[in-house]
């Protein structure tokens, strides 16, 4: 954290992300984040994460409802942006971070591509499930709707994932991201996971 530049504000921060487009960024529209945290039902003091932060919009969302939230995020100007704005980053590569602690909610709009591979949305999610959701907790993640229609390995092992999981998907409108501060058309879904207690064994 030392390495971010203290002395640059939020709103200096935030113009040159708008100047540089980070590949695949495509902030949460308030509208969005409104349903998302009504389906999420935070009660004061949870663990949260954001596995895929971007500027901090789920972020800023669950702790306004009393989460005790911490990000990862994988582009350097949205992490000096999220460190300026206070948020405790633990780790930057999703893929390559490893669970500090399990979290009894994960409220993600994950990349849905990267600049080398597609799909990349699908795999975010099932590794939050499977590494860093608490059981008994809910993961609650935007994902591209082409997961419903492609044949390729990636997204049929999605669908046997949401299925084993008893997953509820939700089809969100097509113009949902015209709010958003970088507006796109783009056909997406909403997966609500619950991730099952452990049982415990009576002797």
């Amino acid at each position: 954290m030392n390495s971010y530049d203290p002395n640059l504000t939020i709103p200096v921060l935030y113009q040159k992300v708008l100047r540089e487009l980070p590949f695949s960024w495509f902030p949460t529209p308030p509208k969005l984040m409104s349903y998302m945290l009504k389906l999420a039902a935070i009660k004061d003091g949870i663990d949260a994460l954001d596995p895929t932060a971007g500027c901090g919009c789920l972020a800023e969302g669950m702790q306004s409802c009393g989460a005790k939230v911490d990000v990862i995020e994988i582009n350097q100007s949205l992490r000096q942006l999220l460190y300026q704005k206070g948020f405790n980053l633990v780790g930057s590569d999703f893929f390559r971070a490893e669970p500090i602690k399990q979290y009894q909610l994960i409220l993600a709009n994950p990349p849905f591509s990267s600049p080398t591979e597609k799909g990349i949305d699908t795999e975010i999610i099932m590794r939050a499930y499977k590494l860093f959701l608490q059981p008994g907790g809910r993961l609650i993640s935007v994902v591209s709707a082409s997961m419903n229609i492609k044949n390729c390995p990636k997204a049929q092992n999605f669908r046997s994932f949401l299925k084993a999981t008893n997953a509820r998907v939700i089809e969100l409108p097509l113009e949902i991201f015209w709010g958003s501060s970088r507006q796109v058309t783009v056909e997406t879904s909403l997966v609500i996971i619950n991730k099952k207690k452990l049982k415990i064994a009576n002797y």
